[in-house]
């Protein structure tokens, strides 16, 4: 999985389009937790999470939607951080 990735608009909103998920250990199917911060977009793996990883390009997790929108403020661009059953994005502010 990348360490950045650009924030795209969309007509639904803002995207986010993370893929090789499996690859970090959210395989594909596995749910998990979207948490909207401040600065930050938090997802954490949980049994009982309402989404779930898509099974293509080796585990896919698209956020699209007017909340990444309102999230970004214009931010082109964001990190992507992971580890212990959590992945943490933060917008790059230019």
């Amino acid at each position: 999985m990348k360490t950045s990735t650009v924030i795209a608009q969309t007509t639904k909103g803002h995207r986010i389009f993370l893929e090789g998920t499996a690859a970090i250990g959210w395989p594909m199917g596995a749910r998990y937790h979207v948490t909207y911060e401040a600065d930050t977009i938090l997802l954490q793996l949980a049994p009982e999470g309402r989404r779930k990883v898509t099974a293509s390009k080796g585990g896919v997790i698209d956020l699209e939607s007017k909340k990444v929108t309102q999230w970004a403020r214009g931010a082109k661009q964001c990190i992507v951080v992971h580890g212990n059953g959590r992945i943490a994005i933060e917008r790059v502010v230019a």
